[in-house]
């Protein structure tokens, strides 16, 4: 059976001609992610705004979604091994296909197609955002890593990803995924020739403040 996530939408239009696709933070829910759209959106854009809620709960918060677990076996993800490294590796593998598979049936429902969506994520959801990207045979409008960071060890770009413009931007007082998570990425961009621009926020901390979305509003006029 095919496994459809959730989340509440957003938008001006009784025919929208442009879709966001929106990914919230560990922790968060879509409910909450998906006031952000009203910051972002312009008029003449067009878009429809979907936030997905994540299919799991947190232990002991409810009110809270995660796209994976951050400690396995007492460990920091980021301290895992090989084996928790798996764990986590299958567990995103089958949320980006639920990702995957609510994005095409709203852009059937839409009658857009995938160069009319753009993909935002923030923190966890930009990782989740990234990992999209490298599994889709079709191009996107745009994606957008916010305060996050590429999760992949492997790296395997394929051409349309290659070609998908791409924004990435980090605080540089983030003390949630450091600014080391930021450089990292930046550079695996760089040693692919993806197609992308990026900014550091030197004041922002874990968050994604107004100059962060004026960046990413002129992103989108750029390609949308």
């Amino acid at each position: 059976m095919v496994e459809i996530l959730k989340g509440p939408s957003i938008t001006k239009h009784q025919n929208p001609k442009k879709l966001m696709i929106m990914l919230h933070g560990y922790g968060d829910n879509a409910t909450n992610f998906i006031q952000i759209a009203n910051l972002i959106d312009q008029d003449d854009w067009g878009m429809k705004y979907v936030a997905l809620n994540a299919p799991d709960t947190i232990q002991d918060y409810p009110m809270g979604y995660e796209w994976f677990q951050l400690y396995l076996n007492g460990n920091h993800i980021s301290n895992a091994g090989a084996k928790e490294y798996d764990v986590v590796k299958k567990k995103i593998s089958e949320n980006v296909e639920k990702i995957h598979n609510s994005i095409s049936l709203l852009l059937e429902n839409l009658n857009l197609n995938m160069s009319d969506c753009f993909v935002m994520g923030f923190s966890q959801g930009g990782m989740m955002a990234f990992e999209l990207g490298q599994i889709l045979i079709d191009r996107l409008a745009g994606l957008a890593i916010i305060s996050s960071k590429i999760i992949s060890k492997e790296h395997k770009p394929n051409n349309e990803l290659l070609k998908t413009p791409i924004f990435i931007s980090h605080g540089g007082q983030d003390a949630v995924l450091p600014i080391s998570n930021y450089n990292e990425s930046v550079q695996v961009l760089k040693n692919y020739n993806y197609n992308f621009e990026n900014y550091l926020i030197e004041k922002d901390e874990h968050t994604m403040s107004q100059e962060t979305i004026t960046l990413f509003q002129n992103f989108i006029k750029k390609n949308i």
